[in-house]
């Protein structure tokens, strides 16, 4: 059995290399599901018609007849030259196979009659052209039926030549004969081409949608991988990575490898795991957006602001991750919430320590005033000391605004 498994594959890779889905055609353009009919039709009917090939030759030299045995040697010969030629252009080799088949049929109804497969073979030749060749070509066959069915009546009327046709039919019951079997003709390319003709239209929709679905995910996967912003996707199930993008590589410091063989886990510092299976827990089919900490390959963590959203990898459900390093931000923010820390630090030591000595210095400003001709030394020294105290204060709000002053960007 594996012995004829491979003689069968190579016979069918003959066939794939003579008739391959991409040629060079002149008469009309035939679409690779019309040539792949065309090739597996001649690849299984070849095989099976040599045998029956055989037998029929067999029967006819026990009878003493030698005619049809030699015209079919013949044309099977033909048959299989022209279809196994490369250098023939394919939609040629198809139009000889198709005039060779009409040659046998024409033969079988001529010489052997009704009786015989010709007007079987017609019919079958009909449903086989309007399959294999395109729309344009599909009526082609009726008319060459109507020519042969006209021809054969010529013969029957002015009788010709001998034909066994002209023992069983008048021209009144042959017109009635063909035209039944250009009526079943007629019906049947115009069936066969209305559902071809429909398989192909859907057929260019599919793959104008495919080429849409392909154009459409090379974007968003151009846009996933050339993002300036650390992007990822893992499993939800599992918390395996599933893809990162360049960005991520080169801010955890990981390659992309080594990502796919890792958990989330492994980007996460030990205070947050448990904090980070809470929040997959509970949002696990919405989508999520938050500040986390993360950490590198070499142990270093940041925060980093993610938003997440659901989407399905080859069938997996997944979580996709933006991952945008807020360091800087959070920075800002302790700085600027530590100078308002310090600005209500300066308007405590203005109301408590900058207050008191400025008050003393009015009321000993005003007590001298009120008696310039005395002896005011103990004032001055009092009122020394009360602007020292004063300048001291002041010193150190000036301080302490100069070091929390928010440095230029």
């Amino acid at each position: 059995m594996r012995g004829v498994n491979s003689y069968w594959n190579k016979y069918r890779k003959a066939f794939e290399h003579v008739i391959p889905d991409e040629n060079q055609f002149t008469l009309f353009r035939i679409s690779s599901w019309r040539i792949n009919l065309f090739r597996n039709t001649m690849m299984y009917t070849i095989p099976v018609t040599l045998v029956g090939l055989v037998l029929f030759l067999v029967h006819e030299f026990m009878t003493g007849r030698i005619f049809f045995p030699v015209f079919m040697v013949i044309m099977m010969m033909l048959l299989m030259g022209f279809v196994l030629n490369r250098k023939i252009e394919l939609d040629y080799r198809m139009v000889i196979v198709v005039l060779l088949l009409y040659l046998v049929a024409v033969i079988y109804l001529i010489f052997v009659g009704s009786d015989g497969p010709g007007a079987l073979y017609l019919l079958i030749i009909t449903f086989f052209t309007a399959m294999i060749f395109p729309p344009k070509a599909t009526y082609i066959p009726l008319v060459i039926n109507i020519l042969i069915c006209f021809g054969i009546g010529l013969v029957i009327k002015f009788k010709i030549f001998p034909t066994p046709l002209s023992d069983t039919y008048d021209l009144t019951l042959w017109t009635a004969y063909s035209g039944n079997l250009i009526f079943i003709s007629f019906v049947s390319v115009l069936m066969i081409s209305s559902i071809l003709n429909g398989f192909e239209r859907t057929r260019i929709k599919e793959v104008m949608l495919l080429k849409k679905l392909d154009a459409s995910e090379r974007y968003y996967r151009n846009v996933f991988d050339s993002n300036p912003v650390p992007m990822y996707i893992f499993e939800l199930n599992t918390g395996n990575f599933l893809k990162v993008n360049d960005a991520a590589v080169k801010k955890y410091g990981y390659s992309k490898e080594e990502f796919l063989s890792m958990n989330i886990t492994k980007i996460r510092p030990a205070s947050e795991i448990s904090k980070l299976m809470d929040i997959f827990s509970t949002i696990k089919t919405r989508a999520y957006s938050g500040i986390l900490t993360h950490m590198n390959k070499k142990g270093h963590t940041f925060p980093v602001e993610i938003d997440t959203n659901i989407v399905s990898l080859d069938g997996v459900d997944a979580r996709l991750v933006l991952a945008t390093d807020v360091s800087e931000r959070v920075s800002y923010i302790q700085m600027i919430e530590k100078q308002n820390q310090d600005f209500k630090e300066i308007a405590w030591i203005q109301s408590h320590k900058v207050r008191a000595p400025l008050t003393n210095i009015m009321s000993l400003t005003d007590l001298m005033l009120q008696n310039p001709h005395g002896d005011h030394v103990d004032v001055l020294y009092m009122l020394k000391e009360s602007t020292a105290r004063l300048n001291e204060a002041i010193e150190s709000i000036v301080h302490q605004a100069e070091d929390n002053q928010i440095p230029p960007e």
